[in-house]
């Protein structure tokens, strides 16, 4: 049976360490979540609060107060969104080392053919 690349096997393994290395940093956000910063005056000041989003059909609801830009909730929150962002993009890059991986054990026979010259 052929078989991919060792080489691409490692690396398919640290991308999988990668993301279980990152989920246990934290607790991940779900998809369609994200935050969101909006101004409000009061008193002649300006003050910026964040709010908790989440996208559905086209449309946002709002989910959870988080107090004032930076405030401990909303730097959870963007910390949980980077990570989801980080996980997103590791699980992409897995994607496209698994169809690699895949088109490489399908073309093997390309690959491990004699190109010498034939012999008389």
């Amino acid at each position: 049976m052929p078989t991919s690349s060792p080489n691409l096997a490692a690396e398919k393994e640290c991308l999988l360490q990668h993301i279980e290395a990152i989920r246990k940093t934290g607790q991940v956000a779900p998809a369609l979540y994200f935050v969101s910063i909006a101004p409000t005056v009061s008193k002649g000041k300006t003050y910026h609060y964040a709010r908790l989003l989440k996208e559905k059909n086209g449309k946002q609801s709002m989910v959870a107060r988080l107090g004032r830009e930076n405030s401990s909730k909303h730097q959870d929150w963007r910390r949980r969104i980077a990570r989801r962002e980080a996980i997103v993009e590791l699980e992409q890059q897995l994607k496209l080392l698994d169809e690699l991986m895949q088109r490489q054990q399908e073309r093997s026979h390309l690959v491990d053919r004699d190109f010498g010259e034939p012999e008389e």
